[in-house]
Formats: C-alpha cells, structure tokens, sequence
C-alpha cells in the first residue's frame, strides 16, 4: 500500500501508511450489572411544561428570590448598560502587544477601538456583560448573529483592565484573538450562563439565531421549566402530589452532583437542545482524566469546572455533595475557612498534631493541603476539588504536582516525600492515582487493576480504559477489555466502545452491537460512531437506525467548533466522500489555524488527489507549528521517499525519532532505507535505540535480524530465537533460524 491510495491517516488513531507496503496500526473481569434498558429522551422542545420567569417564581418564593439575586448566577450575563458595566470607559487605553484598545462612552452606550479580524480598528459597541467577580467581560455582536469575548477584561477586584493570556502571542485570526472561535459566546459561554438557551447554529451559512427565555442564569435553568408546576398552585385539584421539578430538595447528593455537572463540567454537547429529561450523560460528554486537561494523576491543569476533580473524591462517594458546602441559591460557602471542613471532619483534624504548621497560619487551612489551585483567564484562582491527601513521593517518582512544594517552593519533591514519611509513617493509603501514574508509564497491569476495581471513582475507571486503549493489545488484552461492556458504569462502557474504534477492532463488533441498546445515549452515540467509522455496515439494523440519528446530531451540534468540522471530516472520510472530507478540514483549519490534526489528514488527501506540492506545504507547516511532533516529519519522510527524493526522506525520517509521540513505524522504515543503502552498522544502531525505548518489538527485532543476517550470523540466530519466543508459529521465523543454523 502506497501514501497515495492510503485511506486514512494517523491522526485518526486508526489506519495509517508504511513506507514499504505494510499496513500499520498506530498506538494510541467484567463489571458489575449490565444495563440494557434503552432511554427514549424527546427531541425538541419541553412540551409537558413551559418557562415562566423568575417574577413569576419570586410571587411564592421571595425569601430564595432575595438569596439568588445578586449571586453569580443571577449576574451570569446581563445588558450592558451604566448600572452593570463595572469598568472603566472614560476614554481609558490599554495596549498589550503592541495593540492599543480605547475603550469609551458615547450617547447611545459603551465602545472599544480595538484591531478587528482583518487587523484593521473599528469602534464596537458593547452589548452585554458577562460575569461580575472577579472579572467582568464584554459581548460584541457581529452580522452573523455571532457575540464574541474581548480578551481584555476588567478585574473588578483590582478595579483595572487587564488582557486574558497575556503571556501567548495572538494574532488577528487566531483562535484565542477576541475574534476567533476560543471567545465566541453562543459556542464557549452560551450554554451556562443563560437560561432555556437555543444555539441554533446554521450550518450552510455559517450563522447563529440563538435565543434564551432569560439572560441570565434563573430559577428555571437549574430546576427546569415551571408551567405546570405554577398551575398546579394557581388551579388546585384533587391531585395531591405537585408536578416535580428537575432540581429539588428530594434529590439525592449523587442526583443533585449529576445535575449541576451540566454546566460545571468540561464536557462537550450531544444534543441541540437540553430537555431537561434523562441524565447528564444523555445530553454531555465528560472527558476523561487526560492531558492536557488533567495530570496524569488526575489533578487539575487546565480549567475542568469542578465536576471531573469532585467525582473523584472520598467526599462524593461518601453522600457529600455541592449542597454541603455552598449554599445552593447564594453560591456562598456555608462557613469561612477551617470550620466548613468542621461540620463533618473531627476537631483533630483541625491540630497542628495534624497539619504540623502554625495555628491560623496559611499551611494549616485545610483547602492549602488538599485542595491546591491553579490561576485561569487571567485572574480566577480556581481550587481542585478532589480533596485528595498530598503525594511528593509521586512527584518524586512521575513528576506530578503535589500541594507542599506548591507552597515550599524552595524546597525539593523529595524533602517534602521525606517530610511525609517521618511524619505520617511509610505506608501511603491506597488511592486510584497510583495506578494511572503506574499505566501511564507503561505498566499495563496497572491499568487492568484499575479498571478491574469497582470502589475506585468510575471516571478513574474510565480513564484507565481510555488510555489502555491507546495501547496495541494481544487477544487476551482485547477479551479483558470487552468485558466492561457489562460495567454498570456508562461512562466505562462508553470508553470501551470509543476503545475498539481506537484500536481499529472489528472482530469484537458482534459485542459492541448490543450498545445501540445502551440506556445511555452517549453510550449509544458512540457506538453507531463505532460502524461508521469502522465502515461496518448494519443499517438494516434497526437499533443502528436509532442510534445513529442521535450520533449525526451530535456531530451536527458541534458544526461550529474546529473540532466538530475535524470529526465530519473523519466522518465523510470513512464513508469514502473525500471531496466533502476535504472541505470539513479546510474549514476546521478556517476555524482554528493551529488545528493540525485537521492538516495533517488535509495533506494525505491532497497527496491521493494527486496535489503532492499542497500536501508537502501542509506537512511543513504543521513542523512549523509543532516542531516536536513526530508524525510531521515521517509522513514527510514516507512523501519524499515516494515521489522519489531519498536524501530528503532519510533526512526526515531521522529527524522524526526523536520527536514525539514515540513511533516505532518511524525507527522501522529508517532502518529499512539504511540496509537498502548497505549502511547494516547504522540501520543496527537505529534499531537498538527503538528497542531501548520499546523492547522487545516484534516487528524493529525483525528489521534487527535482517541487518545481523548480512553482519553477524551468530547475533542472527539470538534474534531469531528471540523472535520464535515471541510467535512460535510464525513459519517465516522458523524458516530463517533453520537457514541461518544450517549455515552456522
């Protein structure tokens, strides 16, 4: 197989092109109760019930009313005008970059004078606010019906303007400039800060008509639409019990967490409109506890809006909920420092006996210890909400964060593991994140007792699954894996199913069919992504029919975002529609120009159209961009070598090992030109260095033993020995080792 018939390309973590006709694949006990029960959740619009309005709600419940006015919900978003705007627009610049933004007032209301997409200044008019503390932003509306996020905002702590991402350089046309995709309201903001919202993004003219019952974040965004619930008061029957509400006081501390992810969450949507019906995982996609959103630990990197960090604390899985701490329509915690963690932890806790620093000092409030924080948009400090107990010796080990040197910074990971152990002994208390620090150094064993291990968080679970999956895996492996087809969790079913595309499974595809009938839509969705991708065709089955109805309309929801159009594009791919596969990545790139998984699979289809000067450009940008990334540099190694330029594809392949991700196609193919230039000693050490990183590689142990073959025969028959240990049946194998015994 050639570069120019490949159908697919690495990016995919699917199908991939060699350089000499090999087709590679690329590395990326059962549970509990199997649920089969399928959820039928309404398309369109509540008809049960319809929005009211906060006045409506405040006529009975004045004394919640006055709680939630004035609370972070209620000033989520509001019409920019002298008694919300907080900043300061009396003709104030602020320059960052060499760009200078005036921001001012005339009669009909706010403006900024600010570099515009094109790179020239206008005036904008400044239509809403958004958010309060500890900064305020501000929506500008574009013809398109599109609200975008200035990047310079307003601290309204310090009381001044400052720039979000103040240390990235941004350009007009960049996806993070005030213009692009990353500040867009109705994609980014939308969904969470106003109530009963509707996107509504039209695809064809790539435009948006969103809609909202109310701007800001009211009584019926978290407990849903109240019609039905006023008229049961306003016309009372013999009906005893009232209509219930989505969010009551009757929930569970699991359903009320469930809930509240629909918007603290770092998820992304599955359906045009949430309902109000089903659960969180029949409207969202939580992502897993993956770079770059989490440590490898599973500790917070990048924004998570607390729900991923919360599901995996002791605190959840023991009944505590977002109730417990924070008042539920003021947002405010129900006491200040040490004494919220009082109402349940024992008074020792709060002894220096325990935290080992002074008392009232800053190392002897419990959050400094267990809950760290990172800094996000500039100014928010946001707290993990894992609650877990400090690990320096996991840092010492793997490298990842731990509280006390987060605070000692003057001090060593291993001062502080030493500091641990003199005071709390040696034995740490068993934890979830030991495992996936273990798997995410390549113990797989780790990750099939993680996996295994029903008390761990099910989002550590999951996660164990996910990456699992990006490894290749034996038969037994795979078998292991189809299992937690049965896990009573949605979330681990859904990431063995995500599994089997990843590893370009199709043997299991007879289980995996039994998830178009998942109770869970999100378990369902990826499971009709698993045929169509895989090209695997069961339309005639009509639970496909269902299910990939829901999985269009996930993939159409999210037309808008870069990523979307990259997974039309993966769509139209595997379904042979090269020319619209094509136009979807052209406009994810549009989107977003640092999207290179869209361009690095853009090349290989302008290379099959027969556009190889396109398609070397593309390559060439994305080393540009990402000069680490490895792929880059072999697919254009694998382009020069097949149109014929060997010196520059040997140029590339070598630079591309030691990029990453680690690819051992790349230290294969390499090693392979080397020998066709008889240069054995070279190609031998090339092979060496893949196998200190990957020992014991079948397939870098058979270009070794080619290159011994015409070296030493002696090394030869070691490795083919090794070789026959590894497949004992492979005839090849044993045809050699009786060639090179016979001759020995």
């Amino acid at each position: 197989m050639t570069l120019k018939n490949n159908l697919e390309h690495i990016a995919l973590h699917k199908k991939q092109v060699s350089l000499f006709g090999l087709l590679v694949f690329l590395l990326m006990s059962c549970g509990k109760n199997e649920k089969t029960e399928y959820t039928e959740i309404r398309d369109g619009k509540i008809v049960e019930a319809s929005f009211v309005g906060s006045e409506t709600c405040k006529s009975c419940h004045q004394d919640t009313f006055n709680k939630w006015q004035g609370s972070h919900h209620d000033l989520a978003m509001d019409v920019a005008n002298d008694s919300t705007v907080l900043a300061n627009f009396d003709n104030t610049e602020i320059t960052h970059q060499d760009i200078t933004s005036t921001f001012f007032k005339k009669d009909d209301g706010y403006y900024v004078n600010t570099q515009g997409l094109d790179g020239s200044f206008s005036d904008y008019k400044i239509e809403y606010v958004f958010g309060v503390t500890p900064l305020q932003q501000y929506l500008i509306k574009f013809e398109n019906g599109e609200y975008q996020c200035l990047s310079t905002a307003w601290d309204s702590v310090k009381n001044e303007w400052f720039t979000l991402n103040d240390q990235v350089d941004i350009n007009h046309g960049d996806r993070l400039h005030w213009t692009g995709s990353a500040m867009s309201w109705n994609t980014m903001c939308a969904d969470c800060h106003s109530t009963n919202l509707q996107k509504n993004y039209l695809s064809k003219t790539d435009s948006y008509k969103t809609t909202f019952s109310e701007i800001d974040v009211s009584c019926e965004a978290c407990h849903g639409p109240s019609s039905s619930h006023v008229s049961f008061y306003e016309n009372p029957t013999d009906e005893y019990h009232p209509p219930s509400m989505y969010m009551n006081s009757e929930m569970t501390s699991t359903e009320l967490v469930d809930k509240c992810a629909r918007c603290h969450s770092r998820r992304s949507q599955l359906t045009k409109y949430f309902d109000y019906k089903g659960k969180f995982e029949d409207h969202y996609a939580q992502s897993m506890l993956i770079d770059p959103i989490y440590e490898l630990d599973g500790q917070i990197r990048d924004e998570d809006y607390v729900y991923g960090s919360f599901i995996q604390s002791k605190m959840y899985h023991n009944g505590v909920s977002c109730r417990d701490c924070h008042d539920v329509h003021t947002l405010k915690l129900k006491k200040q420092g040490n004494d919220l963690c009082m109402q349940c932890h024992t008074p020792n806790y709060n002894e220096p006996s325990h935290h080992f620093h002074g008392v009232g000092s800053n190392g002897a409030q419990c959050i400094n210890c267990h809950m760290p924080g990172k800094t996000y948009m500039g100014n928010d400090f946001r707290r993990d909400h894992s609650f877990r107990v400090p690990r320096p010796d996991q840092t010492v080990a793997y490298g990842v964060p731990n509280s006390c040197t987060g605070c000692h910074d003057d001090k060593s990971a291993q001062w502080a593991a030493d500091v641990i152990v003199e005071k709390f002994g040696t034995e740490r208390a068993d934890h979830f994140s030991d495992y996936l620090v273990k798997g995410a150094h390549g113990d797989l064993s780790a990750y099939e007792y993680l996996m295994a291990n029903g008390n761990y968080p099910d989002i550590a679970r999951a996660t164990a699954v996910n990456r699992y999956a990006s490894y290749p895996l034996n038969t037994q492996q795979i078998q292991n894996l189809i299992g937690y087809l049965n896990d009573s969790s949605s979330t681990v079913r859904n990431e063995v199913v995500r599994g089997m595309e990843v590893l370009n499974n199709s043997e299991m595809s007879p289980n995996i069919a039994a998830m178009l009938q998942d109770s869970v839509r999100l378990v369902r969705i990826s499971t009709a992504q698993y045929f169509n991708m895989m090209g695997i065709d069961i339309s005639a089955n009509p639970n496909f029919k269902k299910a990939n109805k829901e999985f269009l309309e996930s993939m159409n929801i999210n037309a808008d975002f870069s990523t979307g159009q990259h997974q039309i594009g993966l769509y139209y791919q595997a379904k042979g529609k090269e020319i619209e596969a094509i136009k979807s990545y052209e406009r994810a790139i549009k989107i977003d120009r640092f999207n290179n998984r869209s361009r690095m699979n853009l090349a290989l289809l302008y290379y099959q159209q027969g556009k190889v000067k396109e398609s070397e450009t593309l390559y060439l940008k994305v080393v540009e961009q990402e000069p680490e990334f490895g792929y880059s540099y072999y697919m254009l190694g694998l382009l020069y070598n097949e149109t014929g330029n060997i010196q520059k594809s040997m140029e590339y392949m070598e630079r591309s090992l030691g990029k990453q991700p680690i690819n051992p196609n790349a230290f294969y193919n390499y090693a392979l030109m080397l020998q066709q230039e008889n240069k054995y000693n070279k190609s031998l050490e090339i092979v060496g260095d893949g196998l200190n990183l990957m020992p014991n590689n079948e397939r870098l142990l058979y270009v070794k033993l080619i290159a011994e073959m015409n070296t030493n025969n002696a090394n030869a028959i070691k490795t083919c020995e090794l070789l026959l240990r590894i497949a004992p049946n492979n005839q090849n194998y044993q045809q050699i080792y009786t060639r090179l015994r016979g001759t020995n």
